[in-house]
């Protein structure tokens, strides 16, 4: 008894354009025909009548199939084409589908196994191009092996959809319908008729477009060539996951369609932007600027920019502290940045103190050092900012500042920033103060560039600057022209999708007359335990898909911000229950000590509805809501989405009216 025969289904289940929907393909065409003046009309006019033939060829065939050859006779008669011109522009066709096709890799895979374990491997398909050039196709992308058969439509005269493809290929095959193994991605075609012949059919719809993806091939407001070749461009990052755990799936798969179109847009925003105002170097701060740094050094080899891109290590702590030579509202304010949590002893290890040098005051003050790791009350951290207007307070912080000064300063001149060559630092936002300190410190060590110190945002809500020189420039999301991005600009979940693989910056220090971040971890753990690798693979991968399948002139950098807002939002605001349990899960520290740890999005328990309903208090100031609600137990989801969150909030509301009267 014979073995088993596996069929597959060609195009969309082996190869799959890099295209969204493939008769987009013909805009391109259109473009090719028309630069070799084979047309005289717009490409979006040639993809109509291209499609146009397709359909009265299929209307003047008894069986429906047709070549390739009697689509462009039809071409031919409505354009005058002598048969040259028809040779040309078949020409022309073929290898744009050539150069536009990519291997499904989970397809291939599965082919090549089998080729290894000696299994006969058929492919069937419904298409107007001919065995010989679709063959062709297939070896390119090493999939066709010497001894397989190709069954195309066009050449029997018969299709799949009425199963008589199918017939002929038992019958070639001297095979019964049960032993041939089917797999494709048309429901119908692929698996209902098989299935009525008797044949094992399975279904493949990984080539579909995802919701992603059909949001940007179906936005009438994006070009259509820009819009198919990005929607296409995040189908062929995402077929490529390399993952077979379902946690790190999700994480590829929202990084192809959500985190890698974003940050994408942004950085080569950032290299247009620099290009345009003549700036030589871009410095990308740690940690957001890791990923970023990757992306721009892909689409610089790529895109020929000239623009060197450089790490610069860089925090809150290892910045703001240095640049202090006074304690004023500026310092304090970051100083007691009012985190969620918030303890005397994570206070004093923002200015690098220790609670032990200064627990005389402390303890004079009601901080006893039993609650220096307790989360302070609002009264307590006010009185706590009251210790440090104190002027031996404020001597201890500035002297110390005064030593970690020297060695950042001699990290940023060993890194160029006193080359005098224009430079802009990257970052993803949020106010300006990373900036506003390294101008500060650049201008002691008398470092600060002539026109000003410019930076880079994907968004910005506030605009700090040291000196009026000085230049913040949004991508996204900016203070001074406020648009419904605004909303989109939740900041652990973008700080998310740019997590680098290390620890924080704590200080500078020198060795032998080197510089060196000192880290403090060498390893962001949390963030690799959590599939960070995974997300970066994918950004990257991505990076170098776009590259390729796109010119850099078809780019429109206004457009891809389109492009990136609507993806943004139905994964900001319409997570689905995998993406919510994925993300929502990642552990994050408000406070740049990193002292406490919480979930993005965590699930509502009792207690925190119970916070709700008191105090209106979530379990902390960075959650994820929509996220959050899908991972919630129904009845609290029924309670949080009733009317008695309003009512109550009314109710406290009132209280406080009441309460101010009383006082």
């Amino acid at each position: 008894m014979k073995n088993n025969v596996y069929s597959f289904d060609v195009f969309d289940t082996v190869l799959v354009r890099k295209w969204a929907k493939p008769t987009d393909l013909f805009l391109e065409l259109g473009s090719i025909l028309l630069q070799a003046e084979l047309i005289n009309i717009s490409a979006e006019k040639w993809k109509n009548i291209r499609e146009s033939a397709e359909r009265e060829a299929r209307s003047r065939s008894v069986s429906g199939e047709v070549t390739l050859i009697q689509i462009y006779e039809v071409l031919a008669q409505n354009l005058g084409w002598t048969s040259t011109e028809i040779e040309h522009s078949i020409n022309a066709e073929v290898e744009l589908e050539f150069t536009s096709l990519y291997p499904v890799k989970e397809t291939q895979q599965k082919i090549q196994h089998l080729h290894q374990d000696g299994q006969r491997v058929i492919y069937l398909s419904d298409m107007y191009l001919s065995s010989e050039v679709i063959r062709r196709f297939l070896k390119h992308h090493q999939i066709w092996q010497e001894g397989d058969i190709l069954y195309v439509s066009s050449e029997f005269n018969v299709n799949k959809a009425s199963g008589k493809l199918f017939e002929i290929s038992l019958i070639k095959e001297g095979v019964k319908a049960s032993q041939l193994v089917h797999l494709g991605d048309n429901n119908y075609s692929d698996v209902k008729m098989p299935r009525k012949l008797g044949i094992q059919a399975q279904h493949f719809n990984e080539t579909q477009l995802n919701r992603y993806e059909q949001i940007l091939a179906n936005s009438q407001d994006l070009p259509l060539k820009f819009r198919s070749l990005l929607a296409g461009t995040s189908r062929l990052c995402r077929l490529q996951n390399p993952e077979t755990n379902p946690h790190n799936r999700v994480i590829w798969d929202t990084a192809a369609n959500v985190i890698a179109p974003v940050l994408f847009g942004f950085v080569h925003w950032c290299l247009s932007q620099a290009q345009s105002k003549g700036i030589q170097r871009l410095y990308f701060v740690a940690r957001d600027g890791q990923i970023l740094l990757k992306i721009a050094q892909i689409i610089c080899e790529s895109w020929n920019y000239t623009i060197d891109c450089r790490y610069l290590y860089g925090s809150r702590q290892a910045w703001h502290f240095p640049a202090i030579t006074e304690i004023g509202e500026t310092e304090l304010d970051w100083i007691f940045d009012p985190t969620q949590f918030l303890s005397v002893q994570s206070v004093c290890e923002r200015v690098n103190l220790k609670p032990e040098q200064i627990s005389e005051i402390l303890e004079s003050n009601g901080f006893s050092k039993d609650i220096w790791q307790k989360n302070l009350n609002n009264q307590q951290r006010s009185l706590l900012k009251q210790i440090f207007k104190q002027q031996e307070v404020i001597q201890l912080i500035i002297d110390t500042a005064a030593t970690y000064r020297e060695q950042a300063i001699g990290y940023f001149k060993q890194e160029g920033l006193a080359d005098e060559i224009p430079f802009v630092i990257v970052d993803i936002g949020w106010n300006g103060r990373l900036q506003r300190s390294l101008s500060k410190l650049l201008n002691i060590a008398d470092m600060y560039p002539a026109y000003g110190l410019y930076g880079f945002y994907f968004g910005l809500s506030r605009k700090l600057k040291a000196f009026p020189e000085d230049c913040l420039f949004a991508y996204f999301s900016d203070v001074d022209s406020p648009s419904e991005r605004d909303n989109l600009c939740h900041r652990a979940l973008l700080e998310l999708f740019v997590a680098a693989d290390h620890g924080g910056t704590i200080r500078f220090e020198s060795q032998n007359g080197v510089f060196t971040p000192i880290l403090r971890s060498k390893d962001n753990n949390k963030a690799l335990e959590w599939g960070l690798l995974v997300q970066q693979s994918s950004i990257k991968h991505y990076a170098q898909i776009i590259t390729k399948c796109i010119k850099y002139t078809d780019l429109d950098i206004n457009a891809l911000l389109k492009a990136s807002e609507k993806v943004l939002k139905e994964f900001v605001l319409l997570p689905n229950l995998k993406e919510s349990d994925v993300f929502g899960s990642f552990i994050f520290a408000e406070d740049q000590t990193e002292n406490v740890l919480y979930e993005l999005a965590p699930p509502y328990k009792l207690f925190d509805l119970w916070n709700l309903f008191l105090y209106a208090r979530h379990p902390h100031h960075n959650v994820w809501l929509p996220a959050s609600s899908k991972r919630t137990n129904y009845f609290i989801k029924l309670i949080i989405h009733s009317k008695i969150l309003t009512i109550t909030s009314k109710i406290r509301s009132l209280m406080s009216r009441f309460n101010k009267i009383l006082l």
